[in-house]
């Protein structure tokens, strides 16, 4: 059931971007591919809030103007 939720997610985001004239695998390709990047992204952003919670000396010196 989860899967189908999922895919239906996918559909949804596929229909907000995707180019006149595309069929449904495309549609849901590209929301499959945006969900992807997204929690690609999400999991880097993670591992980095948690990298720079535990030393926050090296966040200073990473952003120190």
């Amino acid at each position: 059931m989860e899967l189908v939720g999922l895919l239906a997610l996918a559909l949804i985001i596929g229909l907000i971007i995707r180019n006149k004239g595309d069929n449904t695998m495309d549609t849901l390709s590209k929301g499959c591919g945006c969900l992807a990047v997204g929690i690609f992204l999400l999991i880097i952003g993670l591992i980095l809030l948690t990298f720079f919670l535990a030393y926050p000396e090296t966040f200073n010196e990473t952003f120190s103007v």
